[in-house]
């Protein structure tokens, strides 16, 4: 029998005999072992249960198990069913430290076989699990200042969010004040250029409402209808650059004079920014008095050469100048300006123009517009 071999004070002579060949293995294990009979008593511990618990593996011999649990208290479930194990099993015990203090170890439990001599003790290995304890506590740790981080996280999210959606009105309200206003420097630049012709302004007015309302009639999206009617009130910013003599002439041009005021279509475009906001209203200004069989002004555009809102604007211009009465004119009864209007269809106007036109008139959407900025120079106007 081997000097490393513990047990207990008064061993059964058969078990010793037989224990012996396993004490060097037992000893040779990377962790604790132990021979547990059958009565709960240790026969053997290997070192590294010894300084497992802090104290010298002979000092285990003859003790009982029970004895590790402290007093008063009631022996655990899985340290009973060490004792009386029958089977292999695994389970987690804490086991008592020198210092005072307990150790969590993993219990592997491993019957010995019946006719091995053995029959009746347990070998159990035991595994110190405080490393992984203290890994899962690390882990729960983290996990709560994780926690605690997303809560900030998420309360900053939420704060940046509202502070975006603030940022996002403040955004839209500059935005729409400086719609507002680039809309009413556009009508007082419409307004003095149509100053010059002596109107009120009422006249920019309704050729905005017919554009637009002719536009939207055309199959274009609202918000396109509403760019084409603001663009439109700039159709003859030009006008600006033509001489009163010739504005304000009762009568007939003569030829030089009709090339002066022909001239307000290129001087519209001039006038103009050239930022993209103002890009269809430079189309406007230069195209507007473009004709549908290419024989209008200035660059002798015809057909859908000429830009989609320069027709509009053409129909809607024509309409209120015939309606309306002029120092050069006075102002055509309502069924010849329709009438007028009808024969251009191909000639001066786009026809697909001319039959939404019609509509609207037969649907009292056109006449109500005019209604709306009516002036005492819409004499024609019901």
């Amino acid at each position: 029998m081997t000097g490393k071999f513990v047990i207990s004070t008064e061993p059964d002579a058969q078990a010793v005999a037989l224990a012996a060949p396993l004490v060097e293995v037992i000893e040779a294990l990377p962790c604790g072992a132990l021979v547990v009979a059958d009565d709960g008593r240790i026969l053997f511990a290997n070192a590294r249960v010894g300084e497992l618990l802090g104290r010298p593996a002979h000092d285990l011999a003859g003790r009982l198990l029970v004895e590790f649990v402290p007093a008063g208290d009631p022996p655990p479930a899985a340290l009973a069913r060490l004792i009386s194990a029958t089977e292999p099993f695994d389970t987690e015990l804490e086991l008592p430290h020198a210092d005072g203090g307990r150790v969590s170890v993993l219990a592997s439990v491993r019957p010995t076989a019946v006719g091995s001599g053995m029959s009746g003790q347990r070998i159990v290995t035991l595994v110190s699990v405080a490393g992984l304890k203290e890994a899962q506590d690390q882990l729960r740790e983290q996990y709560r200042q994780i926690a605690r981080l997303s809560d900030t996280v998420l309360e900053q999210a939420l704060d940046l969010k509202g502070y975006s959606k603030s940022l996002e009105k403040r955004v839209a309200q500059r935005t729409r004040e400086l719609h507002e206003a680039n809309l009413e420097a556009i009508y007082m630049l419409a307004v003095a250029s149509e100053a010059k012709d002596e109107d009120t302004g009422a006249h920019v007015l309704r050729i905005r409402d017919y554009s637009r309302l002719l536009a939207a009639a055309s199959g274009l999206p609202e918000a396109e209808a509403e760019r084409i009617g603001y663009s439109a009130i700039l159709h003859d910013v030009g006008k600006m650059q033509v001489p009163d003599a010739i504005l304000k002439k009762p009568g007939s041009l003569t030829p030089d004079e009709r090339r002066v005021i022909e001239t307000h279509t290129l001087a519209g475009e001039r006038i103009l920014s050239d930022k993209p906001f103002f890009l269809l209203a430079r189309q406007i200004a230069r195209s507007h008095q473009e004709n549908w069989d290419g024989s209008g002004y200035p660059d002798r555009l015809g057909g859908e050469q000429i830009p989609l809102a320069a027709r509009i604007v053409r129909l809607a211009d024509v309409f209120d100048a015939l309606v309306s009465r002029r120092v050069y004119k006075p102002a055509w009864p309502l069924d010849r300006v329709v009438e007028t209007i009808r024969q251009g269809a191909g000639r001066e106007f786009d026809p697909e123009l001319v039959a939404a036109f019609l509509k609207l008139l037969e649907a009292g959407e056109w006449l109500a517009v005019g209604r709306g900025h009516g002036t005492d120079d819409t004499e024609a106007t019901p």
